[in-house]
């Protein structure tokens, strides 16, 4: 997926289709910064429009408290509802169509079992105040619930909840990712 590609599929998680829809959309903080996360990724870091966008994409993170790498691989269609209190692992990949909501951490872990950081599917709905650590695996359609600890890997078609982390079957997030396409 080219940087086009993920900001239309971006937009297509806040607004409709089209330059209109782009205007509202851009009106949210969370695809205002995706829009630059991904215009970065277009061009070299020795362009010239590649340093002057590092420089407005630092002072974005700032502004809105997210500290997310430039380089950190996330999929077209990330929804961020809040900013504020976002952290996410340079070295963490997050899929297609996931929620990330205001006070999640997505943290890699220096040593140990668990060394290493989070592999996120498609379509995963992660709570406010969750916290995901170390390398560990989370299948698709995963609704992670807010304050919920997860050091675990987690199989598709699932909810995860608490702290320690307990896996529930048969509830999903088919329900809470939402499109605009119509």
């Amino acid at each position: 997926m080219n940087w086009k590609e993920a900001i239309i599929k971006d937009q297509s998680r806040y607004a409709k289709p089209g330059i209109a829809g782009f205007f509202k959309a851009y009106k949210n903080p969370g695809f205002r910064f995706f829009v630059l996360f991904r215009l970065i990724n277009r061009f070299s870091k020795y362009h010239p429009v590649g340093l002057f966008l590092r420089l407005f994409y630092r002072l974005s993170q700032i502004r809105f408290g997210f500290q997310i790498a430039h380089y950190t691989k996330i999929g077209g269609g990330v929804f961020l509802p809040h900013f504020g209190g976002i952290v996410i692992s340079s070295h963490a990949s997050i899929g297609e169509n996931c929620n990330i909501a205001q006070g999640v951490t997505i943290g890699r872990i220096n040593s140990g079992p668990r060394k290493g950081a989070p592999k996120i599917g498609n379509q995963v709905w992660i709570g406010p105040n969750a916290v995901l650590s170390g390398e560990i695996s989370i299948g698709d359609n995963v609704l992670i619930a807010p304050l919920t600890f997860v050091n675990i890997d987690v199989p598709a078609n699932c909810m995860v909840i608490g702290n320690p982390a307990k896996i529930v079957e048969g509830k999903t997030s088919r329900d809470y990712i939402n499109f605009h396409n119509e």
